[in-house]
């Protein structure tokens, strides 16, 4: 195997997670203009239309292979988009995308108590540290202009425990499945999910301006961060060593700083700024216990 086949798959998960990063800021333009559950239902029918041409003509027999675990999978996965797209409703995209970087410890904590995975004393020194990251990103701080509600943060945190559940079903279900049927299981059922939340709650589409930054944001959720990002992380996850994939994932939260930080102008005060970087450096440490 030569190096460009080798790492083809890191550098395809890489970019999925700089896409996902940008994410954050593309719900909170999102949500500027269209109720939470609608934004979810919106971008996962538009990814569902996205995956329908490129099924083979098996598809049937891949679907009823793939229909249990890609409930499975869909289930946490559906979780974890309600959770965030509400809680983001009450944070900062830069402290949506810094909260992400929980998921790789979560990951390393549940791959421990469901799979008996090494989970060894820098592992045990990594959650720690990331638990000091998350109160000091949960800290009250002094400016003023600062958004972040504890209810949205808690929500959050919610959400990157289902995301990392999620994660932990795609490694042990994704090896020698059909990835696009795997993958369309969990779109539509996010997608079925999100329309029925949206129903209950009765948003309404009238009166939306939509306008260029609005339909960007929805196309960009759909096509690349849901569409394509569930589609390639279905395809190459399981072929990458997990400690790669923590490693990989520690950057999501940086991206979506630097890109929230771009397109909105978010500033985060120097006790959520210290609690962000303590999170990646928890990462870092927990990947260090599974080489």
């Amino acid at each position: 195997m030569n190096a460009r086949t080798r790492y083809a798959p890191h550098l395809l998960l890489t970019a999925m997670i700089a896409i996902w990063g940008g994410s954050y800021a593309a719900v909170k333009v999102a949500l500027g203009a269209l109720p939470p559950f609608t934004v979810i239902a919106l971008r996962f029918w538009i990814a569902v239309l996205c995956v329908l041409p490129f099924l083979g003509r098996g598809v049937g027999g891949e679907l009823r292979a793939t229909r249990r675990p890609g409930l499975l999978a869909g289930a946490a996965l559906t979780i974890g988009y309600l959770l965030q797209t509400v809680g983001m409703n009450e944070t900062s995209a830069s402290m949506g995308g810094f909260l992400a970087g929980l998921i790789v410890l979560l990951v390393g904590l549940g791959g421990f108590l469901l799979f008996r995975s090494r989970f060894g004393r820098l592992s045990v020194a990594g959650f720690a540290l990331g638990v000091v990251g998350l109160l000091l990103l949960c800290w009250p701080g002094g400016d003023g202009e600062r958004t972040d509600t504890l209810r949205g943060i808690l929500l959050q945190v919610g959400s990157m425990t289902a995301y990392a559940v999620h994660i932990l079903l795609v490694s042990r279900f994704g090896r020698g499945a059909p990835a696009l049927a795997f993958c369309l299981w969990q779109l539509v059922l996010v997608a079925l999910v999100g329309t029925g939340a949206a129903w209950l709650a009765d948003d309404r589409l009238t009166g939306v301006d939509w306008n260029g930054p609005l339909l960007f944001a929805i196309v960009y959720l759909g096509v690349l961060a849901t569409a394509l990002g569930i589609g390639v992380q279905a395809k190459v996850q399981h072929r990458i060593p997990p400690v790669h994939v923590a490693l990989l994932f520690a950057m999501q939260p940086l991206f979506a700083a630097l890109v929230a930080w771009a397109t909105l102008g978010d500033r985060m005060g120097a006790m959520q700024l210290a609690g962000g970087v303590t999170i990646v450096v928890a990462v870092l440490l927990t990947s260090l216990d599974r080489q």
